[in-house]
């Protein structure tokens, strides 16, 4: 082949490869270098128009099975249960597709057909702090998370919490009590500390912990007001209930709960067979008659007199097959004095200082020469005021009205050595905290090696855990 044949192919083979590169392309197109794009909507299939070189939806017929174009959305939505996922359905009112079985149904839920959605139905859906509960079929409050709360000016927060008895949120905080009232932590309720709380003809008491009566008329016909305790004791079986009576101590008595005739009105004896008070009448038993009375068999009718101590009324003693005033034991004499069983009389004994007042001079317990302590109560009665306690050994070593009771310490600090017992030699005492009914917060006593608070000694305090002591029953 000649020179000039060579070239002439080589011209030919350029030609073509030009041609190869920039190809036609089809009405309404253009090319953009290196591809077709669309130039108008007629270049687009139907229903599609042109939008920066690509064809675009833009009408329905374009859209697939169930789906709509939406002109705000510039796209195609879903309109019909056919594009909706497994197990939904498409909601007209709602305008979405939302589950239509239990199959697509969270955790904790459940799916009801007439209502045609899921419905919680367990813990797990309930929100934070609340549970399902299965009798109202809804979540409710379950604990101090769902309770209400606010924020005081100092910062600090005021709460209610959670009361598991009422099932509800209760006030815990002194902000959300009733005027006169302040929350209480070792109650946990909401307490009253004014008088104006109080019903009218009474008051709080010194320790603002209840209302005490001060007047008779606040307590009620066949009621007088206890100026000591402060409650208000019946005098007449007026005073009571239907069904009760005024016993011996000044309290309303069932009449269907008797034990003994002690625990009967006058008239009337306990029928130990069915334990109710029942009127006097023939008699078999001396428990068929009442007190101070005995049964004669012969002609089955109580009489005056007695067998035993048991056959009289309190404080009295059956002497000679007669109930005469006789004391066996101190708590049948009148409060602060000692029986002489022997004559079966009551008297004061000198220098005793029982319940004297030593909170400014502990001294004034042992003034008198007998070996006594300043002491104060552990829990209820007057925790303010410490009273004089003489040491006793028995029940017998003290006045009417007072107990033989064991004497604890109190201490500063948990695990700091306590003072050693002579009666107790080798025992080491150890100060450990414990929770006292009624009690706010822990309370520090000097413990021994069991665990429990270490009595030093025996004291004689007033059962009423108040001075002065109250007549004894």
């Amino acid at each position: 082949m000649s020179p000039r044949s060579h070239l002439a192919a080589l011209l030919v083979l350029a030609s073509c490869a030009r041609t190869a590169l920039n190809p036609e392309c089809p009405v309404g197109y253009t090319h953009d270098g290196e591809k077709c794009i669309c130039a108008t909507d007629e270049g687009c299939p139907r229903g599609h128009a042109c939008q920066e070189g690509v064809c675009v939806c833009r009408s329905s017929e374009c859209c697939p099975e169930g789906y709509q174009y939406s002109a705000d959305s510039e796209a195609c939505v879903c309109r019909s249960s056919a594009c909706c996922p497994a197990d939904h359905v498409f909601r007209d009112d709602e305008q979405k597709c939302t589950c239509g079985a239990e199959d697509c149904c969270p955790q904790g839920y459940v799916f009801l057909p007439d209502a045609g959605a899921c419905a919680c139905a367990a813990d797990e859906c309930c929100p934070k702090g609340f549970a399902w509960d299965p009798k109202q079929q809804k979540c409710t409050c379950a604990s101090d998370e769902c309770c209400p709360y606010f924020t005081q000016n100092d910062g600090g927060t005021s709460l209610f919490r959670y009361d598991p008895a009422r099932k509800d949120c209760v006030c815990a905080s002194d902000e959300c009590c009733p005027p006169n009232y302040r929350y209480s932590d070792a109650v946990r309720a909401c307490v009253c500390v004014g008088d104006a709380c109080c019903p009218a003809g009474y008051r709080k008491d010194p320790q603002k912990e209840r209302c005490v009566c001060i007047s008779d008329a606040a307590c009620g016909v066949g009621r007088v007001c206890d100026m000591v305790s402060g409650a208000c004791k019946c005098t007449s079986n007026a005073g009571c209930a239907s069904g009760s009576f005024c016993n011996s101590l000044g309290f309303c008595q069932s009449i269907a709960a008797c034990t003994s005739n002690a625990e009967c009105p006058a008239g009337m004896f306990c029928d130990i067979t069915t334990n109710r008070c029942i009127a006097n009448g023939p008699c078999t038993l001396d428990e068929h008659c009442a007190l101070d009375n005995i049964c004669n068999a012969t002609v089955s009718q109580c009489r005056a007199g007695c067998r035993r101590d048991g056959d009289c009324k309190q404080k009295t003693a059956c002497v000679n097959n007669l109930c005469i005033d006789f004391c066996r034991t101190n708590q049948s004499c009148p409060v602060m004095e000692f029986c002489n069983p022997t004559s079966g009389s009551c008297a004061i004994r000198p220098n005793r200082t029982d319940c004297r007042d030593c909170t400014s001079s502990p001294t004034v317990c042992t003034s008198t020469g007998l070996q006594a302590s300043c002491l104060t109560f552990v829990s209820e009665g007057q925790n303010t005021r410490r009273f004089c306690g003489v040491h006793c050994r028995t029940q017998e070593d003290c006045p009417s009205g007072f107990e033989c009771g064991g004497v604890i310490f109190t201490c500063n600090s948990e695990g700091a050595s306590c003072p050693p017992d002579a009666q107790a030699p080798g025992e080491q005492m150890r100060c450990k905290s414990f929770l006292v009914e009624n009690e706010p917060g822990p309370q520090l006593f000097c413990a021994d090696s069991t665990g429990q608070p270490h009595e030093y000694f025996k004291a004689c305090a007033p059962s009423s855990g108040f001075c002065p002591a109250t007549a004894a029953p």
